[in-house]
């Protein structure tokens, strides 16, 4: 005849370890909110544990201080080349000195893949360029 199963006397040592790890957990989390606050005090903006927040849509959790970005949108090749007249005319008004990629990306953003190529695949005239990388000045 097969012996009969206990459960409690399974379960009585387990639950003992689960209490043990719960009090352990308790302890290390007052820990963890004690150094915290001696953080916080030191002049640190955030403590050790990151707070997320909700998305406005309610779709998951993002870290503080992120922006949601939408979709891009794609723009046309006209709309490319308006934009392009633009930076022409930043150039002109630039005058002799010229204008640097610096002071384009300051009003236009980012124009990949550098200023200059993107220049030479949009531009309505040709623009001239002096000096190599960040020294680069463009003309028109």
């Amino acid at each position: 005849m097969p012996r009969p199963f206990n459960l409690k006397s399974i379960l009585k040592p387990v639950q003992k370890i689960v209490r043990r790890l719960k009090d352990r957990r308790d302890y290390l989390m007052a820990e963890v909110d004690e150094i915290d606050t001696h953080l916080t005090a030191l002049g640190s903006k955030r403590g050790r544990r990151a707070k997320a927040r909700v998305k406005g849509d309610g779709s998951g959790i993002e870290p503080t201080g992120t922006k949601r970005k939408g979709k891009r949108t794609r723009r046309s090749r006209e709309e490319l080349v308006q934009t392009a007249g633009e930076v022409v005319e930043l150039i002109k008004g630039a005058g002799k000195e010229g204008a640097t990629a610096k002071q384009i990306k300051a009003k236009f953003g980012n124009l990949l893949p550098s200023v200059n190529a993107w220049l030479k695949l949009y531009s309505p005239v040709k623009v001239k360029t002096t000096g190599a990388k960040s020294k680069m000045r463009y003309f028109a």
